[in-house]
């Protein structure tokens, strides 16, 4: 599983980035199936000299049974690039969330998630709708409560607008990390985080340093 997603960014790319994303996650519980979730997130682009885009994500998470749950919110995300006018997007969202595997004795989990996002731009016409697949490896490692974590999400256009022209595979990305319990419902999650955008000319290629918090009240 580990070699199969990190071979998911072509070698061949030569436009390259380094950043550092970081993200606040905190859920709580409305009803005994019913979780809502806020996440907050910061990317430092351009070789980490600037913020480039800060995202703002509340949703609200209904559970099944085996495993299986389903998920929709709003994004606002707001980009700038080096040199241009920050613009904004606002998106609406709805997930399927499934355990492909599950092995108590080793305490592999092998997850997954599909969401189709609607894209909106406040500047310009059109909707973009957009398929985003994550499949996600978590196994505990033999150094007390640390897990090792590796996930795969790509991203797919699924048609045209005014202000994005990109239909089919937009983006890959590929995370390899470490899952650390820090207390009670806080977990932080560091690691290496591949991001691959397919673009007309060459592939732009970011190398992230991720670290994302996870808290439940």
């Amino acid at each position: 599983m580990a070699a199969t997603l990190m071979c998911a960014a072509p070698a061949s790319a030569s436009d390259h980035d380094a950043q550092v994303w970081g993200s606040i996650t905190a859920t709580t519980a409305l009803a005994q199936k019913v979780d809502a979730t806020l996440e907050l997130h910061s990317r430092y682009t351009d070789d980490v000299s600037r913020v480039g885009q800060v995202l703002i994500r509340p949703s609200v998470t209904y559970k099944l049974p085996r495993g299986w749950s389903v998920a929709g919110g709003y994004v606002y995300v707001r980009t700038r690039f080096e040199n241009t006018l920050a613009n904004d997007e606002h998106r609406t969202w709805q997930q399927v969330g499934y355990t492909f595997a599950a092995n108590p004795s080793t305490g592999l989990s092998i997850t997954g998630r599909t969401r189709v996002e609607q894209r909106f731009r406040p500047d310009a016409d059109g909707v973009g709708w957009r398929l985003r697949q994550q499949v996600r490896a978590q196994l505990p490692l033999k150094v007390g409560p640390v897990r090792a974590v590796v996930w795969n999400e790509t991203f797919v256009g699924l048609n045209t607008t005014s202000w994005d022209r990109h239909e089919g595979v937009d983006q890959v990305r590929t995370f390899v990390g470490v899952s650390l319990p820090v207390k009670n419902g806080i977990t932080v999650e560091p690691g290496y985080l591949n991001q691959t955008i397919f673009r007309i000319g060459p592939e732009r290629v970011n190398h992230i340093f991720a670290a994302n918090i996870f808290a439940r009240f």
